[in-house]
């Protein structure tokens, strides 16, 4: 005997928030079902699972509902209700995510909220609700006749090739305090997926990556773990600032390194759009063989 609707999508509630209730009715959420209900919230990791989160608790499972980071798109006829990011609501559901559907694909949905594009969150909502509503038969991701499945499997790729991007054109430089520093501006929020690479590889040393398209920082203190933090407008120049003052030798390296880059150039070889090609000029700003001096 099938389970009649009502009861399946119970069932799909106990998984993200268990049994119980805090007391919200369809009123406080919308009461004509017709009409699209969209749930603004914070664009980060936090505030999207919280966003998910909040459609199951409030029961909105088959409902019109639609996930938007910021309010920059608005439409007319539609109701709108902000959900503010809550680390224990987006832990349960990264939890519920890693052990229904395994690590691979949890690796996946996580690149895809680090994207840039405007829809990642419907994006990883609907793949989410494909996943748990138990008709997606074998691996999640494998799914690609799904086009949210497909949509997420195509905005991971994409992040990842940004952060491979970001590992190999990165350059750290040791200022005052014997510290290394490296900024970046990658077009995706790779900095969390950055940080365990170079922390492993540099376990003993005090270092400081610096985002400073998103005014962010990853830390790591010598022997320890890593940690990210957001930067105020006076934080993220004054981090700015010191890691121009360069320590003395570091001087002297940067220019050797460079003039072993020049001394690499064949003149009659060189291909300015494959360079381009290989190298993307948004990169440069930041690699030490191309500052000029």
């Amino acid at each position: 005997m099938r389970p009649r609707t009502g009861e399946k999508a119970r069932r799909v509630e106990k998984v993200l928030y268990g049994e119980e209730d805090d007391g919200l009715t369809e009123s406080d959420v919308g009461e004509n079902e017709m009409e699209e209900l969209i749930l603004i919230c914070e664009d980060s990791f936090e505030g999207i699972l919280t966003a998910i989160y909040r459609i199951y608790e409030w029961k909105l499972c088959d409902k019109r509902v639609k996930i938007q980071t910021g309010a920059s798109d608005l439409c007319l006829f539609a109701q709108y209700r902000e959900v503010a990011p809550d680390a224990e609501c987006a832990a349960k559901v990264a939890r519920t995510l890693r052990r229904r559907f395994g690590e691979q694909a949890w690796e996946a949905i996580s690149y895809a909220l680090a994207s840039e594009e405007a829809d990642k969150s419907q994006a990883v909502y609907e793949t989410v609700a494909a996943g748990l509503s138990g008709r997606i038969r074998g691996p999640l991701l494998q799914a690609l006749a799904e086009p949210c499945i497909h949509r997420v499997f195509a905005l991971s790729r994409s992040v990842h090739r940004v952060r491979e991007r970001v590992l190999q054109f990165l350059r750290f430089q040791e200022i005052t305090g014997g510290i290394l520093y490296g900024e970046i501006a990658p077009d995706a929020d790779v900095l969390a997926f950055v940080m365990p690479h170079f922390a492993d590889r540099f376990p003993l040393e005090n270092f400081v990556i610096l985002d400073e398209r998103r005014a962010a920082a990853g830390i790591h203190p010598a022997g320890k773990a890593w940690f990210l933090t957001k930067l105020s407008k006076q934080e993220l120049d004054t981090l700015q600032q010191a890691g121009r003052q360069k320590d003395e030798n570091e001087q002297e390296i940067e220019v050797l390194f460079q003039s072993f880059c020049r001394s690499l150039s064949i003149l009659e070889r060189q291909n300015q759009p494959l360079q381009q090609q290989l190298v993307p000029l948004k990169y440069r700003m930041h690699m030490t063989e191309f500052q000029k001096k």
